[in-house]
């Protein structure tokens, strides 16, 4: 039943996702470089000749880092539930305007049939 499919992407607000998709995949783009460049940097050596003051200090760096790409985080998963929830707006309007259309279908098809038996 390829008609309902063809009906909802007719409904989607095609110029907002396309508006917003840039953003989104900048965004992810970043936080991906972000979380492998954090893979792929070894674990800093932590020698005797560190002094406390230096090592709570890389630690607390590392925490601002980490709250930062939460914050990312969470603001690239507000778009894409924002985006979600059009999406799925626009669907369930689709999926109204179908049941209205069937109701008239039926409707059209029982009057037809009353017609031809009245002849």
């Amino acid at each position: 039943m390829p008609f309902p499919w063809v009906a909802a992407a007719k409904v989607i607000p095609w110029t907002e996702v396309i508006a917003a998709a840039p953003g989104l995949a900048r965004g992810a783009r970043e936080l991906w470089q972000r979380t492998r460049k954090g893979a792929a940097e070894p674990a800093p050596d932590t020698t005797e000749s560190d002094t406390p003051e230096a090592r709570i200090a890389a630690l607390e760096q590392r925490v601002a880092e980490l709250a930062q790409e939460g914050e990312m985080r969470a603001e690239l998963i507000a778009r894409l539930a924002e985006q979600n929830e059009q999406l799925v707006t626009a669907l369930e309007a689709q999926k109204q305007r179908g049941r209205l259309t069937l109701a008239l279908l039926c409707v059209t098809v029982a009057a037809f049939a009353l017609w031809l038996l009245s002849r």
